[in-house]
């Protein structure tokens, strides 16, 4: 078989395995190590646009522009009872007044905000499922009978750059994590080309007692999974002390799309699935490389 571990104690010895006494563990474990980090990165951006789209693309924001304070508020106030009574709306919240120019204060400063400056009334408006264009059109000439001067903006419109340039992240995430699989592949190639030199005289002599070169690959396979194993162990292990001590501190950060960039369990499941990819993949690698050596040796 392929992944064969079941080798007779006599042919282990032939190779021996030295493990943590090479280098080759060591190295695995590191690229495994950023492996895992790329991955999680990847995996947590998806996790919080795909979460984050969904729930953007179900609220819009509605301005009245009413310089006149008294009529601003009147229309409001009937705004809001209008759109309580669409059906496809599942909430309806007003913004004070007092929140929308502590929103302005940053841009604006407090001289300017305290003053009798005129500031849009907001009201926040949730869907029961994600509007298209003509649901948002209906719903704004339907406003406009009760407030002409208004602006109704989905939330999903003015956040497209952010989530474009997460998605322009996860793709960069993936290409890392290809390169950093690549860079794998060529290091366990190298070490068993390494040892292979340093055991050349042993194969030879398997081989004019009878052996084949299937069998010196699967000597090879067996120590090369038994390293990558060792690796993948120790990367997973100092991977997941990263992200967890990092996601309890972004879980505090604010705003809330930041916070929402969190590992999903999936994503814990693909992780821990990675380093034995790996291990199968280093194998594959071994094989392959010590077949090809031997044809051209011997």
């Amino acid at each position: 078989m392929l992944l064969d571990f079941a080798l007779p104690a006599h042919d282990r010895k032939l190779i021996p395995e030295g493990r943590l006494s090479g280098q080759t563990p060591w190295v695995i474990a590191i690229m495994l190590f950023l492996t895992l980090l790329v991955a999680a990165v990847g995996l947590s951006l998806f996790d919080a646009v795909q979460k984050g789209g969904e729930d953007l693309a179900q609220q819009a924001t509605l301005q009245i522009i009413e310089p006149d304070p008294v009529a601003r508020a009147a229309q409001k106030v009937e705004v809001s009872r209008i759109l309580r009574d669409v059906a496809g709306i599942a909430e309806v919240n007003p913004v004070p007044d007092g929140d929308v120019r502590n929103l302005l204060k940053p841009w604006l400063g407090n001289d300017v905000i305290d003053t009798d400056i005129p500031v849009p009334a907001l009201i926040d408006i949730r869907f029961k499922k994600a509007p298209d264009d003509a649901t948002l059109n209906a719903l704004k000439a339907r406003a406009q009978k009760m407030a002409p001067k208004i602006r109704l903006d989905s939330h999903s419109s003015w956040m497209a750059p952010f989530f474009q340039l997460m998605a322009s992240l996860i793709y960069l995430a993936v290409a890392i994590f290809i390169l950093l699989l690549i860079a794998t592949s060529a290091v366990v190639i190298l070490a068993v080309r390494s040892t292979l030199n340093t055991h050349r005289a042993t194969i030879e002599i398997m081989h004019m007692m009878g052996g084949t070169d299937l069998q010196a690959a699967r000597l090879f396979q067996r120590r090369v999974a038994l390293d990558a194993l060792l690796g993948g162990v120790i990367g997973f292990g100092a991977a997941a002390g990263v992200i967890l001590t990092l996601g309890g501190r972004i879980a505090a950060v604010e705003p809330g799309l930041l916070a929402g960039a969190s590992l999903p369990v999936y994503g814990w499941v693909a992780l821990a699935i990675i380093p034995l990819a790996v291990t199968g993949l280093a194998m594959l690698m071994a094989r392959w490389t010590v077949v090809s050596a031997l044809k051209k040796m011997l």
